[in-house]
């Protein structure tokens, strides 16, 4: 994904599908100058937000205005 295909502008973080076999979601962050993190797994909801602390300390995960979840919100592959 690019910083042009970017799903919603305003939305900075980007929590991909959960999908059946994998022990992870594929997370990535729109930092606050705009460039794009790599892609990375995370697999549970500590992971998230260790990640997104890092890349944008000022997002807050429980707002949904500032995390696009593709499907499942909050839901993680079963250990």
């Amino acid at each position: 994904m690019t910083a042009s295909t970017w799903p919603n502008q305003e939305c900075p973080v980007y929590v991909a599908s959960l999908m059946p076999g994998q022990a992870q979601r594929i997370v990535q962050i729109m930092r606050a100058d705009g460039t794009l993190t790599e892609p990375e797994g995370c697999r549970n909801a500590h992971e998230l937000a260790r990640l997104v602390h890092h890349e944008r300390p000022d997002v807050d995960l429980a707002d949904p205005a500032q995390t696009y979840w593709v499907d499942r919100p909050g839901q993680w592959p079963a250990a």
